[in-house]
């Protein structure tokens, strides 16, 4: 049975390194389902030992000058050397740990905290200890300690010291963190319909990741670890733009090409069917036919005094309508006939050809322009427009832009030339929207009611899937440390297959 259950350690992490994962909110999850097989297999090895045990009277031959280790109970506890009692217990205690999560999960727009974790003091995703309450984390230390080197102890006072020490080995090990950072977070990520998660360009180690609307609920926020390969498009292509935008180096086409390629670079990742893109589509173009009401609803907080012209989500709202574009052929005609409302057809190849000319959003010149791609995002939301989203009176023109080569007089000036330089080198309204906020930003700060981040967690506690994401170092150094214990069977296995 230890053979069987390596093996299956070995090609569950095998399956994960080469498929990667799939997050969603509903359902089993990748990660829950690594999670089932890694502890399931730990218990049905060590049930296999204490059958063993139970059937076995005696295992040892102790001298007779050891005759006090001839009692059963000691016998019994060298003989749970055997059995995966650091994965084993570490099972147990994600067992407790995921029923909460999942409580929190369906209470969250509620205010229900999670009783045994929280993300708010996590740090990158392989500390994994500080993302769970500290009481619940020393009591898993207290329980795998003791039920590992009890064992351990026993099995070197009946004669076995090999199995012991590699035991303790194997739990300093993992006390300790000495197994080195998972590599999961290279592994790709993928996203249910119910979990299309939008990484934001941070140089952090942690954030806010939204989170676009499905059926039931609408578009979130949520504080979460930073993967690696979740951030690909945003730190290859938006962390470039910025950099170069900060040194006075960027062109006015440069935004639009960064934010091509990473909107075609995530377009894979999102896994949808045809009635969830329908659902995308319906609340990207903003109709007003009977639907899901919690749809157009705000499920975090929003920045003070800030209104929803913001970067961050301009930048979410650029997925949603790529992907939407992109699976334009799972569409009804009636939905089909909008994609010119928000994608200018004219600079796209993969446009569907229309009879009658359609009005894109926004591309208007000058102020009109501004005000009605802002109109819009109001009416995704099923909101009035704030009155400081179309003001700008209070907020002086910065002394020179470098995106329009001139000193505007005022700021009306500014906003109605950035629109149409926006509109010149954009291909939808979000995208036009994104490279008006951008360089707001970059020019004159968070003012004026702007601000690159106007959607926030309600908490950092995180949401289930980024408690399964914190889990994954838990398992990973579980697991090896509970191979190093067993590493002398594994060493004779490779021993007699190269020799026969």
């Amino acid at each position: 049975m230890r053979l069987l259950a390596c093996l299956s350690w070995l090609l569950t992490h095998r399956i994960l390194m080469n498929k990667g994962f799939i997050l969603r909110r509903k359902g089993l999850s990748t990660d829950t389902i690594a999670s089932l097989v890694i502890g399931l297999t730990a218990t049905a090895w060590t049930s296999s030992v204490l059958v063993h045990l139970y059937n076995t009277e005696t295992r040892w031959e102790p001298s007779q000058q050891q005759s006090w280790e001839q009692g059963t109970v000691l016998r019994t506890l060298a003989g749970l050397a055997d059995a995966p009692l650091l994965t084993q217990n570490l099972f147990g205690f994600w067992l407790v740990s995921w029923p909460d999560g999942i409580r929190a999960e369906r209470n969250r727009n509620d205010g229900y905290k999670p009783y045994l974790w929280s993300l708010a003091g996590l740090r990158g995703p392989f500390d994994w200890a500080s993302g769970i309450h500290s009481g619940f984390y020393r009591a898993l230390v207290v329980v795998i300690a003791v039920s590992v080197s009890v064992p351990a102890i026993a099995a070197v006072l009946v004669g076995n010291p090999l199995t012991g020490i590699l035991n303790l080995a194997g739990l300093v090990l993992f006390l300790v963190n000495g197994v080195g950072n998972n590599p999961y977070v290279r592994a790709s990520h993928r996203y249910a319909s119910d979990r299309l998660r939008i990484a934001l360009p941070t140089s952090h180690h942690e954030g806010t990741t939204y989170i676009l609307p499905s059926r039931g609920t609408g578009i979130d926020a949520v504080w979460t670890p930073k993967i690696q390969n979740e951030h690909l498009e945003a730190d290859q292509e938006m962390m470039t733009l910025f950099a170069k935008m900060r040194s006075g180096r960027c062109s006015v086409g440069e935004p639009l090409e960064h934010l091509r390629k990473c909107l075609a670079l995530y377009h894979p990742r999102a896994l949808l069917s045809t009635s969830e893109v329908q659902l995308l589509a319906s609340w990207i173009y903003a109709e007003k036919a009977p639907g899901d009401p919690s749809l157009r609803t705000i499920h975090c907080d929003r920045a003070p005094g800030v209104h929803l012209v913001g970067r961050d989500l301009m930048f979410a709202l650029c997925h949603a309508e790529y992907i939407v574009f992109m699976e334009q052929g799972r569409l009804p005609a009636v939905t089909r006939d909008k994609l010119g409302t928000l994608r200018l057809l004219s600079r796209s190849g993969a446009g569907v050809n229309s009879e009658t000319d359609t009005h894109t959003i926004g591309f208007r010149p000058g102020m009109a322009g501004y005000k009605e791609a802002v109109q819009h995002i109001y009416a995704i939301f099923d909101m009035a427009v704030e009155d400081h989203a179309m003001q700008f009176s209070s907020t002086p023109p910065p002394p020179y832009s470098y995106a329009l080569h001139s000193s505007p007089s005022t700021i009306e000036e500014y906003v109605s030339q950035l629109w149409d330089v926006s509109t010149q080198n954009s291909e939808s309204t979000f995208s036009a929207l994104y490279f008006f906020t951008t360089v707001w930003f970059m020019e004159l700060g968070n003012l004026n009611g702007f601000h690159i981040f106007p959607l926030r967690c309600k908490t950092r506690d995180g949401d289930l899937v980024s408690q399964q994401i914190a889990w994954r170092q838990a398992w990973y150094s579980g697991c090896i440390a509970q191979l190093v214990a067993v590493s002398p069977m594994l060493f004779g296995l490779f021993v007699v297959g190269f020799v026969n």
